[in-house]
């Protein structure tokens, strides 16, 4: 509590200020610690509200050891030592399918994999696509990467946000592809395969989730300019897919932490259906840009 001014007396029923945001007064107490809380630190339950600190105590994350040693709040996403079961699944998926790729003589691809000509007829192409790889080296490089990085954000977004961040991210690959079909339609025939794009769209996720945790995001940065460059650079790599997913990926982490941040008597039940509609909204507006994509291609 601030001390009065000299010759002034202090109000004793006034409230405490927030020992988070000095000068900022508080609006509650945590139910757990019981310390002041302003608007920035409530996280609301079912029952009362927490601090930002109790809310991530004890925890670890990709960002530091707790919530707690964060620069600062960074919406209410969910911290937890959950194993990361989509990524598992995910590698797991992806290389049975390389294997029956292999053994029959690429029959998977020819089905799933995408082309800008039969993604208009075989829509499900569209996805599939970030399941499938061209060869082993392919394969190890791309699962190496979705290991990486999918062990820390997993536990931290959550296993569903994980799981419509991948999706959102192929999707947005997919659209990378397709976009460049509008330039140079000498591609709409050429098959597209590999979860790069929705590898890239977790690492801009990353990018955009340190940078609002007020963390230097320089190594993540460069780590995405030097594999970006690399796929100009080498022949064969589909950089429309990197960019494309990249985009995706760094926009629907920036609608998962918009939608997520603490408002004031808002519980986080509310705040999860507030999320689960932005993030269809997200996947609706994809759709939009692939059928507008394809009309548009189809007129060429």
């Amino acid at each position: 509590m601030s001390q009065p001014l000299y010759g002034r007396r202090s109000d004793p029923y006034a409230a405490p200020e927030c020992p988070r945001h000095p000068g900022v007064r508080s609006v509650d107490y945590c139910k757990r610690c019981n310390r002041p809380m302003c608007t920035q630190c409530v996280v609301p339950t079912e029952v009362r509200s927490i601090c930002v600190d109790c809310a991530g105590r004890g925890r670890g994350n990709f960002f530091g050891r707790s919530r707690a040693a964060r620069p600062r709040q960074v919406g209410n996403v969910r911290i937890g030592a959950e194993t990361p079961l989509i990524t598992y699944a995910t590698i797991i998926l992806c290389i049975g399918l390389w294997l029956g790729d292999f053994v029959g003589n690429h029959i998977v691809t020819r089905y799933l994999g995408f082309t800008p000509l039969y993604g208009l007829i075989q829509p499900w192409r569209i996805l599939t696509t970030a399941y499938l790889h061209l060869n082993l080296t392919h394969l190890a490089f791309n699962m190496i990467s979705l290991y990486a990085v999918g062990r820390a954000l997993e536990p931290l977004l959550g296993r569903a946000r994980f799981f419509a961040l991948y999706l959102i991210s192929a999707l947005g690959g997919s659209i990378g592809v397709l976009g460049w079909a509008l330039i140079d339609t000498s591609t709409v025939n050429t098959v597209t395969v590999g979860a790069s794009g929705a590898i890239f769209g977790l690492f801009g996720a990353v990018f955009v989730l340190q940078r609002a945790a007020g963390i230097d995001a320089r190594a993540i940065a460069g780590l995405l300019a030097v594999n970006l460059l690399y796929g100009f650079i080498v022949s064969g790599i589909s950089w429309q897919a990197h960019i494309g997913g990249l985009i995706a990926g760094m926009l629907c982490a920036w609608v998962l932490l918009l939608l997520g941040r603490p408002r004031a008597g808002m519980t986080a039940k509310k705040q999860g259906v507030r999320t689960a509609i932005g993030v269809a909204g997200m996947f609706a507006a994809e759709i939009v840009i692939l059928v507008v994509t394809y009309m548009v291609l189809i007129g060429i």
